[in-house]
């Protein structure tokens, strides 16, 4: 697309390029870039989609713009000069996608979560499926039956339900 607008440099054509890189954006893009997030923890996988949605979005747009303006003399000398830096990024970025291809293969083959093996957030959940699964737990609400039962049946009180503090 961008060498198409290099070549044929019209008001059209660059109307046209832009329909196309948004439509395929909106179709390959997007989809692609979540796929990506498969092999994270949740964690790591709210910290990137901020990160990419925020930093990468900005700051593709403040390159644009700074390449707007520094080659704004004239609208050839801004396809032209324009047009060699998307190319140098769109090289970048195709060089990206390769490399995060293969981490995403290698990661999914072997079961490897990013992000899992340091995440406290992960171990504390684990420990509260642990707690959940427990019958006895460091707090609990009983009723007086059951107190007296573990306290050793103390007498015939009313039945009401009143809250302990269990401490184990």
């Amino acid at each position: 697309v961008i060498i198409v607008v290099r070549l044929y440099p019209t008001l059209y054509v660059v109307f046209f390029a832009m329909i196309m890189l948004k439509a395929n954006s909106y179709a390959l893009n997007n989809p692609t870039k979540e796929l990506l997030y498969q092999p994270t923890s949740s964690a790591v996988r709210y910290k990137a989609k901020s990160w990419i949605d925020i930093f990468g979005a900005r700051g593709s747009k403040a390159l644009g713009s700074v390449v707007t303006n520094a080659f704004s003399d004239s609208a050839q000398n801004l396809v032209a000069n324009g047009s060699l830096v998307g190319m140098a990024v769109s090289c970048f970025l195709i060089w990206n996608a390769r490399f995060m291809g293969k981490k995403f293969e290698e990661y999914t083959e072997s079961g490897y979560i990013v992000g899992e093996d340091d995440n406290p957030e992960s171990k504390n959940i684990q420990m509260a499926i642990e707690q959940n699964d427990s019958d006895d737990t460091s707090c609990a609400i009983m009723e007086d039956e059951e107190s007296d039962k573990k306290e050793g049946d103390e007498g015939n009180k009313p039945l009401q339900k009143k809250a302990e503090i269990a401490l184990v």
